[in-house]
């Protein structure tokens, strides 16, 4: 007879074991980044990579992907909500090949794609976990891969992300399974140094800024309104962009797709190189004013960025959205501080166009809020609630735009 201590412990040993599982393949695949590109090219710090080597490297990436996918879609890596989708109804999860995908997803974060981490690091902990259980207990699965997503350094994430779940007898489900499971895959992550690893490290070098008379209050508010705008504005043209790519069925058209998304990142690594990767080693750099970039060149790669992430995202090269999209939050913040340095501080502009962007992409405000928070470790909270005010009163009056795939996490 399971008891609900021994389902309890477990329900830890497996999150345990999923989140150093995971842990391990990201420490992996960041210590192969560094090897081939140097930390220069990683933090988007070095603009004299040779345009010959980013073009080999990233275009040799996007041929084996190309390969890899070929034959059909069931190649590819779900997205952070696709895996959510098949652990809270597994009968109707279709069929994937998931040694192709992992390997892919694997690939295209070493090969600079325009994508997160998240979507590798959930699919993971789901197949371990489901490893060790044989499939017997998906709310399990789904409390380590809320676990492992620990790697923002917030524990709480996975809960929002995760807590609109239909489920029958929640609270049961969340003391005996999703807690000591997401307890146990924070830990697990955390022992192999996998939120450093994944996170891009602390920002405890910048300094806080808060507002100390009315003028400094009314700044902080009119940043937060207009990044909150431009954010909306950003979110959306990534609805509408995705959308427009979605329809087209890029890689059923034409299976080369992924190869020629290479070649586009490995001049934008060269020229631009804020484009390329994730974001993780480049945020620390940007925000600590190491990044010696105008505010135009900061503009046009958050632009150009947000791009390539939709562009990866259906052609093959398959990640997560969260951090690309900090990137942009952040690039475009930066920028919008230098042309109006009077108007607010930089944690205000970042804040607010973190918090709307995430609010387009993301389903549940509580999710927005503990990942912002997390992510921009206290600095511009009060711009980050005007951006996702904003956001969330826009998107309850817009309809998503025809064609754009659903507001899911």
């Amino acid at each position: 007879m399971v008891t609900p201590l021994r389902l309890s412990l477990m329900a830890l040993l497996t999150g345990a074991l999923s989140g150093a599982g995971v842990a391990f393949v990201i420490g992996w695949i960041g210590s192969l980044s560094r090897l081939l590109w140097g930390d220069p090219v990683l933090e988007g710090l070095d603009r004299g990579l040779p345009l010959g080597w980013s073009l080999l490297i990233c275009g040799g990436c996007g041929l084996i992907l190309a390969l890899l996918h070929r034959p059909g879609s069931a190649t590819l890596l779900p997205e952070l909500h696709d895996t959510l989708n098949d652990l809270r109804d597994p009968e109707q999860a279709p069929k994937r090949d998931e040694l192709r995908g992992l390997l892919g997803a694997s690939l295209a974060q070493i090969g600079g794609g325009s994508i997160g981490p998240e979507a590798l690091m959930s699919r993971l902990a789901a197949l371990i976990s489901q490893r060790i259980w044989q499939g017997r207990d998906q709310r399990l699965q789904a409390a380590t891969v809320a676990g492992s997503l620990g790697l923002f350094g917030a524990p709480l994430l996975g809960g929002a992300v995760l807590g609109d779940a239909p489920q029958h007898n929640r609270k049961l489900t969340f003391l005996d399974r999703w807690l000591p499971g997401s307890v146990g895959g924070l830990a697990g992550f955390a022992a192999f140094h996998g939120i450093s690893a994944a996170s891009g490290g602390s920002l405890q070098r910048l300094p806080y800024i808060w507002p100390s008379t009315l003028g400094e209050d009314f700044g902080t508010l009119s940043a937060g309104v207009l990044g909150g705008v431009i954010g909306c504005g950003m979110g959306s043209l990534l609805l509408r962009w995705r959308g427009w790519l979605e329809q087209r069925q890029l890689l059923a058209r034409w299976p080369w797709w992924p190869l020629l998304t290479g070649l586009l990142l490995g001049a934008c690594m060269h020229w631009l190189p804020l484009v390329p990767f994730a974001g993780e080693d480049q945020m620390r750099p940007l925000m600590e004013g190491q990044n010696s970039s105008g505010a135009w060149f900061l503009l046009l790669s958050g632009m150009v960025k947000l791009l390539m992430l939709g562009l990866c995202l259906e052609t093959g090269w398959r990640g997560g959205v969260f951090f690309p999209l900090f990137l942009v939050a952040c690039a475009l913040g930066m920028g919008l501080h230098l042309l109006l340095p009077d108007l607010g501080s930089l944690g205000s502009w970042c804040g607010a166009l973190t918090g709307a962007l995430y609010r387009f992409v993301l389903p549940a405000p509580l999710a927005v809020l503990v990942l912002g928070v997390a992510l921009l470790q206290g600095h511009g909270t009060a711009g980050l609630l005007v951006g996702l005010g904003m956001a969330h009163l826009i998107r309850s009056q817009v309809a998503p735009p025809d064609g754009a795939p659903p507001l899911r996490p």
